[in-house]
């Protein structure tokens, strides 16, 4: 079996991070900004100081809701009534039992996310961008047990427990990852999980998380790519065997007898364009003595996804990465560009072949946030994803993973506030 994901490739949603400043806010008296590595968040004003400790949590994250299965039913009962009924008298009835309900919630703390679903995304406060939230440590256990589960909590003074910067409490404070559902358009049946064909979800670490290394980013040059707001697909080549994939998903291909139109999504973009026959062809044409288990990973666009920002007709895929499944590395950007040209295949657009970084990480996020789409130039971008040329050493580690590669992406806050 291949050796998958040798680096630490796991996202650390929720880490133990130090305020870097605090910075007030015109206009505003009971809220102030404050810096955590490159984000930017609102928090109540004089809860943190430079220095201090949080439990810092990034946007794309889901908080427990501390409410058995059964209660969670229970208000949401109550809460479909609200609408229904008619007079004030009846909504002091409802709201009075579902405040009971939450007197049980086991994690009070994360309660005043209930209306957005304990979903923690970028969200504008008094015109002030806010990516993530800090949480004083003292959400966090004072220890856990041999089974892995968190036995009582910190009290106010939260010096019981020698916490440091960089620690990882995801898993602690039991926050998963926010993942959009594959639009319905997608269909067909499932064969397996991607991860078990030998590779991996393409999630590129954020600019944001990056700033303490972000000097020796700067040495390198860069391939600046769009990236495309639309979901995840992969095809490859393993023992001969072609397939496709979702996000997280390896579909079965479709019978014969299935009719085209109503075929899955994914099997029916790789058809359009013949994308096995181009595989075959290329790892055939390949030295002998290479590996020919191949992934090429791409953008899936278009009609029913992710709204057709791009005002499409059908769906087209838009590649970014070519991994090499048997050494486990991304085959270079140089040579990816090189077989999508000669395969024929669409890739996401190239804005720079040899991009230098600024001075301020700062200014490639402003950028994003107001830069236009190449294939909509109606539409502003997700965001840049940023390669650098050339190849890294095994050893070498900037971002979450290397497999010999350096690449990271800034992400627009504006899109991400507006959708």
């Amino acid at each position: 079996m291949e050796k998958i994901n040798e680096l630490d490739n796991v996202r650390k949603l929720a880490t133990i991070a130090k305020i870097l400043d605090v910075k007030p806010i015109e206009g505003a008296d009971n809220i102030e900004k404050i810096f955590v590595r490159g984000w930017q968040c609102v928090a109540k004003k004089g809860e943190y100081k430079p220095g201090d400790l949080c439990v810092y949590v990034e946007v794309d994250s889901i908080m427990p809701d501390g409410l058995s299965e059964e209660k969670k039913e229970a208000w949401k009962a109550l809460n479909k009534q609200m609408s229904k009924v008619s007079t004030e008298e009846d909504r002091m009835i409802l709201r009075e039992a579902m405040n009971e309900i939450i007197k049980e919630n086991t994690r009070p703390e994360f309660e005043f996310l209930r209306d957005k679903k304990f979903h923690i995304k970028t969200r504008r406060i008094l015109g002030e961008i806010s990516q993530g939230i800090c949480f004083p440590l003292s959400i966090l256990p004072i220890r856990i047990n041999d089974d892995g589960i968190p036995e009582g909590f910190i009290p106010d003074s939260f010096e019981t427990r020698d916490w440091r910067e960089g620690e990882d409490v995801t898993s602690v404070l039991g926050v998963t990852q926010y993942i959009a559902p594959d639009p319905a358009v997608m269909g067909g049946d499932v064969k397996g999980e991607l991860q078990d064909v030998g590779f991996l979800v393409s999630d590129e670490e954020r600019l944001e998380n990056l700033n303490a290394k972000y000097e020796e980013m700067r040495k390198f040059r860069y391939f600046k790519t769009e990236k495309l707001d639309g979901t995840s697909f992969a095809a490859y080549l393993k023992n001969g065997e072609f397939g496709v994939c979702g996000r997280h998903v390896n579909y079965k291909q479709p019978d014969d007898d299935i009719p085209f139109d109503k075929m899955n999504v994914y099997w029916k973009a790789a058809l359009k364009i013949d994308l096995e026959a181009k595989m075959r062809k290329m790892v055939a044409e390949r030295d002998p003595g290479l590996d020919s288990n191949i992934v090429f990973q791409g953008e899936l666009i278009g009609e029913g996804i992710q709204k057709n920002l791009y005002k499409l007709n059908g769906q087209e895929i838009r590649f970014y990465n070519a991994f090499n499944i048997d050494a486990q590395e991304y085959l270079s950007y140089e040579c990816f560009l090189n077989i999508m040209n000669e395969l024929g295949l669409k890739t996401v657009p190239v804005l720079d072949d040899n991009y230098e970084l600024p001075e301020r990480a700062l200014d490639m996020l402003e950028e994003a946030d107001k830069t236009y789409s190449v294939l909509n130039p109606k539409q502003l971008i997700e965001g840049f994803v940023y390669v650098a040329k050339g190849e890294l050493s095994p050893l070498t580690k900037i971002t979450r993973s290397s497999f010999k590669r350096l690449s990271f992406k800034a992400k627009s806050r504006t899109f991400d506030i507006n959708k």
